[in-house]
């Protein structure tokens, strides 16, 4: 049942970020005689035609934000694109100026061989930025982004094991009742989230901090999470909670959708969402301009969200342990949660 309801999250959350993320490209090109454009029917790319004289004045407009990007054809071999950031779009958009160089290309040429390659090279964008400091995400970048969320997976369910296995083993031994009225279960609980969250031991330093910092507040949050649920259990090779294992998939999914269009509202706001923000912040630090203000904000609910959930799990730990033959039911860690805070 958890686990039908996770992919139903991930799917159907997918569609409500399609539908609600605001894709609509707005990309003046010039010269647009030299080299005819033609995009599929469903493309969200506009192309807006304007004249070389108009240039500056669309320059201003794209440091503005108001369109996306400025595509100029010098010559069909001599194209320039003008952005703020790196386009998701760029793919479709090199693949329209392809196919209409052959076009072109087969009407010009007698198609020998060499002629031939000529005509299927695929087209060459010089990129610009309008800010300096803003250049093109590398790829080591883009691995590192990747290799941080794919950590903080396996990190995550990693934590998962060692929690259950450690929290459930100590609550069935009954001398754990004895050294909870000499230790608060807070106090229990905080050794085993910070033991197993933080372990002791480029190009871009600042963004590897940032996504370092990021990774282990993900850690900390989903082992406090892992740490309340483990609480709640009896035995994990019986219970029906073990499958709550699987709910940190959902924001690791969710955090790839946000390669595709790191800049639409939904990602935003899923960048504030304590059980999605490392991710989805990750994934948008190494794709486009993220303010320090965005990620402090971030990281201050993420720390006040593992505050309020070590307390919960504090909470459930010490009441489940007095409890004989049953897991306490939802209603009663409800009831509990709210006499922690």
């Amino acid at each position: 049942m958890v686990s039908a309801l996770i992919s139903l999250i991930i799917f159907g959350g997918k569609a409500l970020i399609e539908k609600f993320s605001n894709n609509r490209v707005e990309l003046v090109i010039i010269n647009s005689d030299l080299l005819p454009l033609k995009l599929s029917n469903g493309s969200k790319i506009e192309l807006i035609k304007k004249e070389f004289t108009e240039r500056d004045e669309q320059k201003k407009l794209l440091a503005k934000k108001e369109i996306d990007g400025i595509l100029i054809l010098n010559d069909i071999d001599n194209i320039e694109l003008t952005v703020n950031n790196e386009p998701a779009w760029l793919g479709e958009l090199e693949k329209a100026l392809t196919s209409a160089q052959q076009q072109i290309k087969l009407k010009q040429s007698n198609i020998s061989q060499e002629q031939l390659n000529n005509i299927f090279q695929q087209a060459q964008i010089k990129m610009n930025y309008t800010e300096t400091k803003r250049e093109k995400s590398s790829t080591g970048e883009k691995v590192t982004a990747g290799i941080f969320i794919g950590l903080m997976l396996v990190g995550v369910f990693f934590g998962l094991s060692y929690q259950f296995v450690s929290i459930t083993g100590e609550k069935q031994l009954r001398i754990t009742e004895v050294i909870t009225s000499a230790i608060s279960p807070e106090t229990w609980i905080d050794r085993k989230i910070i033991g197993l969250s933080i372990p002791l031991s480029i190009a871009n330093p600042s963004l590897i901090f940032a996504l370092f910092i990021l990774a282990i507040s993900g850690f900390l949050l989903w082992n406090t999470f892992f740490s309340a649920i483990a609480a709640t259990i009896s035995d994990p090779n019986t219970s029906a909670r073990s499958s709550l294992m699987m709910v940190p998939i959902i924001p690791v999914a969710i955090a790839f959708y946000a390669l595709g269009n790191p800049d639409s509202l939904m990602m935003k706001i899923l960048s504030f969402f304590p059980l999605t923000s490392s991710p989805v912040l990750s994934a948008r630090l190494v794709l486009t301009d993220v303010s320090f203000i965005e990620v402090l904000i971030s990281l201050m609910i993420i720390i006040i969200t593992i505050w309020y959930l070590r307390k919960a799990a504090g909470k459930i730990f010490s009441l489940s342990i007095l409890m004989y033959g049953k897991e306490p039911s939802w209603k009663e860690i409800s009831k509990w949660i709210r006499e922690s805070r």
